[in-house]
């Protein structure tokens, strides 16, 4: 039987799952791309997609084929789009673009997003609805909680341990051991060389709090 598969969000995201899957049933994967799920009427505004939006989320009808793949980059976005499939046992798949490293004894959760050239070195553990853009690195036995979002070109070097729904900037550097605290936000460009409390913003080289979330 053929697998519909649902992309879930349209945007850049959804560009990079679309092409993703497509290449996919290029070779020889058993699917058909049966649309996205979006509940923002301007979502297509600039894209030029060959499939259309099935729906909202929240109220559409699950099918027993259906497949969804998350593409939604905000965790924040993610829980508002994940969790109404989810309480109807909706079925997901992780997102691994190609080129994309893996090392020995790595655990992905669901809906995990890896973009091209990102690394996940061994004994590293990737929770539920996982974000990781372009050129990202997870170093040994780093534990990346759920909902995390996990920016282009950071540096998360061995031990680091992210709490649920953290958020790293763009080109941000994390010492060995460090904890991020959940909820937590580091601003781009940043050098974390201490613990991150929980829902506190921190931005620098070194990074210092500015704020609370």
């Amino acid at each position: 039987m053929t697998t519909n598969l649902i992309i879930i969000g349209a945007g850049e995201l959804g560009r990079e799952t679309l092409n993703w899957a497509s290449q996919s049933i290029a070779h020889g994967a058993s699917w058909r791309i049966k649309g996205f799920l979006d509940s923002r009427p301007d979502v297509l505004n600039g894209y030029d997609y060959s499939v259309k939006i099935l729906g909202d989320v929240e109220h559409y009808a699950i099918a027993e084929n259906d497949v969804f793949v998350g593409a939604i980059g905000d965790p924040r976005e993610k829980v508002k789009f994940y969790t109404p499939i989810l309480e109807r046992g909706g079925q997901f798949i992780n997102l691994i673009h190609p080129l994309a490293t893996i090392g020995k004894n790595v655990r992905l959760g669901t809906g995990v997003i890896l973009a091209p050239f990102s690394s996940i070195t061994c004994d590293a553990q990737v929770g539920n609805h996982v974000t990781l853009l372009s050129y990202s690195n997870a170093g040994h036995d780093t534990v990346i909680d759920d909902w995390c979002q996990i920016s282009g070109h950071c540096g998360i070097n061995g031990g680091v341990a992210l709490g649920k729904g953290a958020f790293l900037g763009s080109h941000t550097c994390l010492i060995p051991k460090t904890q991020i605290g959940a909820g937590a936000y580091v601003g781009a460009g940043s050098v974390v060389l201490q613990d991150v409390a929980a829902g506190v913003k921190v931005f620098g080289n070194p990074a210092v709090p500015f704020g609370k979330m």
